[in-house]
């Protein structure tokens, strides 16, 4: 396609990078044909399926929003380049992330990978990239579980896989203000599996329990265990016993029924439920009814915060009402990280000086110091190398007034430019 007519000289087309010229004459002149702009291929794995779907619902209309903006094309350096989105389920399954990377990376060829949603895809997926060469974005997975469940070198990091999020310090460091806010006994009870998240979180040594005794909290831990569980019987009596008061856990949704079922059938009434995983997303809430009224949720990005997409200029409660009102649903936590994961992936190929090596599109990543609508985003500031922390305050589930329950930030002790809407309470019983 001729974008515009340029005279050349005929040992100027023979050097020109990037052109092909047919030296037939036609009517005396030179036939020069331009090299078709590169199509770039971007690879994203998710769970689409399995039981970590729930992250996953905004992804669709996110693509949606990328195809109006952009319009399939991109332009880099005064040339458009179309490109393309491959899309791959993990299934919720580590294995199966691992694989499709790899189909992604040695069969489509893509450029770059993203990933989101939890340890169990982004830690794969980072794996594959990492021992290919292939530059690697990921969110949707606390900093701690990504960075040291690939036991990750804090002196060196890692060559060519970044990601950002929100740290399990950071969660732990806004829950404990909230958690003073409330009358409560101090003990905790731990509900953590063994999996990425769950094995960070209970780390004796970085996780919750060593900073929720430094502040004064004791924590009753009964063990990791392995999901799905038929029931949490075990982990109820032993927080009955302990009189435990505080529960902080990480589980799916489904999991999380399960235990608060078994929680009202054996009549053990925390004030205070913490869940990460579980209680981020309304569909997961609703079922509950009532029960659900003051479970906490820490709110890694909401309509509420005050950031503004680099890509389209929405504002966070103006993607949330397009969201609403292109899908009919109600919007949740994730809606805003697969935007900025997509804000980031366009705002690192425009800085990439060659396309055609990956080394220059690491290098783009690496140097990324970007404001998406989840927050500021900056490799170089850590807390641990390749990753970049987003901000995070904590949210209780009320009667809502659109929707049957909404969620409502009641502390943003860590996060101050983030406005609350309400204030800290305990669970109510009928």
């Amino acid at each position: 396609m001729f974008v515009g007519r340029i005279p050349l000289h005929r040992r100027s087309l023979l050097q020109a990078a990037g052109a092909t010229v047919a030296l037939t004459a036609v009517g005396g002149l030179p036939r020069v044909a331009f090299a078709v702009p590169k199509t770039i291929k971007v690879g994203l794995v998710m769970p689409a399926t399995g039981p970590l779907a729930f992250f996953c619902e905004h992804v669709p209309f996110t693509l949606g929003q990328l195809k109006q903006t952009l319009g399939g094309k991109i332009k880099i350096h005064g040339t458009e380049h179309p490109y393309e989105i491959v899309v791959k389920d993990s299934q919720s399954s580590p294995n199966r992330a691992a694989e499709v990377t790899q189909e992604l990376i040695l069969k489509d060829k893509v450029d770059l990978v993203v990933g989101f949603a939890t340890p169990e895809t982004v830690n794969p997926v980072s794996d594959q990239c990492e021992a290919n060469g292939i530059p690697c974005i990921t969110s949707g997975a606390p900093l701690e579980p990504y960075f040291f469940g690939r036991k990750g070198d804090p002196k060196k990091g890692f060559d060519w896989t970044y990601h950002f999020f929100f740290s399990g310090q950071g969660l732990v460091g806004s829950l404990v203000p909230f958690f003073n806010r409330l009358d409560t006994n101090k003990r905790v009870g731990g509900l953590w599996p063994n999996d990425g998240d769950g094995l960070a979180q209970s780390d004796k040594e970085r996780g919750f329990p060593a900073f929720y005794g430094q502040h004064g909290f004791s924590v009753v831990d009964p063990g990791r265990f392995d999901m799905p569980a038929s029931n949490y019987n075990s982990q109820i009596a032993a927080f009955k016993a302990a009189d435990v008061q505080i529960i902080s856990g990480v589980v799916p949704p489904p999991e999380f029924t399960t235990f608060w079922n078994g929680a009202a059938q054996q009549g053990f009434k925390p004030r205070v439920v913490f869940v990460g995983k579980a209680l981020e997303f309304p569909p997961a809430i609703t079922p509950l009814g009532d029960r659900a009224i003051g479970l906490t949720t820490e709110v890694w990005w909401s309509k509420f915060h005050p950031y503004v997409s680099g890509l389209n200029g929405q504002s966070s409660a103006q993607l949330a009402d397009a969201y609403e009102k292109a899908s009919s649903r109600q919007w949740s936590l994730p809606l805003g990280f697969p935007h900025a994961l997509f804000e980031l992936v366009f705002d690192v190929l425009k800085r990439t000086q060659d396309l055609a090596n990956a080394a220059s599109i690491r290098d783009a990543i690496k140097a990324t110091d970007y404001k998406s609508i989840v927050g500021p985003i900056n490799f170089n500031k850590g807390p641990f190398p390749n990753c970049a922390q987003t901000p995070l305050v904590i949210g209780q589930w009320d009667k809502g007034k659109k929707y049957p329950y909404e969620m409502t930030i009641v502390d943003n002790s860590t996060a101050k430019d983030i406005p609350v809407g309400g204030e800290p309470h305990p669970i109510k019983y009928a």
